[in-house]
């Protein structure tokens, strides 16, 4: 990027006379060889510094989306302890009103009905779509 801002302020006539320059030190059988080396480095300079910038940001997005989790994680809890504190409140004012749970009801069924009713179960596990993992692990992008 910054050759960019170089070539600006170089005008055409300093341009030809590096040129004619370079061709005088380096010889015109070496000048193409060395501007061919020259391109090379620069696009893989290029490149590995793409990758870095890529490897980069991909560490701050997992480093945001770990702090994301842990603030979720946080959330959560102080939610779970708010019900629980609620929840013991409200037993202690109603103890004189618990009742009973009710007991499981035990009944004979036949196999025809039991077929049916874990048929439809496996029918509706198969209906339901597989959840892929969309998970980065580092492994993957090194």
């Amino acid at each position: 990027m910054f050759y960019l801002f170089i070539f600006e302020s170089i005008g055409t006539s300093e341009l030809m006379l590096i040129g004619l320059v370079a061709l005088i030190v380096f010889g015109p059988r070496k000048l193409p060889d060395m501007a061919r080396t020259i391109g090379k480095t620069m696009a893989d300079f290029r490149r590995s510094t793409d990758d870095f910038k890529r490897t980069w940001q991909q560490e701050i997005d997992l480093e945001s989306d770990k702090q994301t989790t842990e603030m979720l994680t946080d959330l959560q809890t102080e939610n779970s302890i708010k019900n629980e504190n609620t929840i013991s409140r409200n037993a202690l004012q109603n103890e004189s009103e618990i009742k009973k749970p009710d007991l499981p009801e035990i009944k004979e069924i036949n196999k025809a009905d039991f077929e049916k009713t874990f048929a439809d179960k496996e029918i509706e596990k198969l209906k339901q779509p597989e959840v892929i993992k969309t998970t980065v692990d580092k492994r993957d992008w090194l």
